[in-house]
């Protein structure tokens, strides 16, 4: 309710009170959003390097059906900006900006030749912290992702699939092991949704380091749909 309450004043005022990039501080056309689309395309993207040790994460789950884990950018530089305001600047429309500009191509790149019904869902946050930033960030840029992939043509919807099941301890100064076991048991799914047995799930994240959180998140999907196949996205990849 509150980001489409704010997107349609933000409508409203543009004539009178211009929106600037976060990056450039440009003045945005009335096409743009957040974000010009000169930044946008300077943002930095992972190299193949980065990807391919990314993709290792998934190899630490004990099936075959989780795919690669798989990160959009760098974690540096302007993408630090973009997250923190994400995060903690309640700016829910650089959520769906960036899901759309740069997570919707990594999920339809995956779905070539695929026939299986496609899921998006978010990370969960715990509801004491979804209520202080006033919603999950995760999820935005799941919407953001959602639209993108809509709009090639996939046939794609959202589910509110995963719920944190306790508010733990921040992770920002743990090392990986500390990251891994403060995870352990922090995430299940949601009870009564309507999964299709062999649906590709895309879970979407702010930002990996370890990639524990996510790893955690699959295991819980996997648990409860055994015959699903799971894809790890994050928007940005700590070095």
């Amino acid at each position: 309710c509150f980001p489409m309450f704010s997107k349609a004043l933000s409508f409203l005022t543009r004539a009178v009170f211009p929106q600037r990039c976060l990056q450039c501080n440009n003045v945005l056309s009335i096409l743009e959003q957040s974000l010009c689309q000169f930044c946008l395309c300077s943002a930095p993207r992972l190299d193949s390097i980065a990807a391919q040790r990314a993709m290792l994460l998934s190899g630490t789950l004990p099936t075959r059906k989780t795919a690669a884990f798989r990160s959009a950018l760098y974690f540096t530089g302007p993408v630090q900006i973009y997250c923190y305001s994400l995060k903690y600047g309640g700016n829910y429309s650089l959520g769906v900006v960036l899901g759309k500009h740069f997570l919707a191509p990594l999920i339809v790149s995956t779905l070539a030749g695929q026939r299986r019904p496609v899921m998006v869902t978010a990370m969960p946050v715990h509801l004491w912290r979804r209520f202080k930033r006033g919603y999950n960030q995760s999820e935005a840029l799941a919407r953001g992702a959602l639209s993108g992939v809509r709009e090639a043509g996939v046939d794609v919807y959202y589910e509110e699939l995963l719920k944190k099941t306790a508010h733990r301890q921040s992770q920002i100064n743990f090392d990986p092991f500390q990251r891994w076991n403060n995870t352990k048991g922090a995430f299940r799914t949601t009870k009564k949704k309507r999964v299709p047995r062999d649906a590709l799930i895309f879970i979407i994240d702010d930002t990996v380091t370890t990639g524990s959180s996510l790893l955690r998140a699959a295991e819980a999907v996997l648990h409860n749909y055994p015959k699903a196949e799971v894809h790890l996205l994050a928007l940005a990849q700590e070095l």
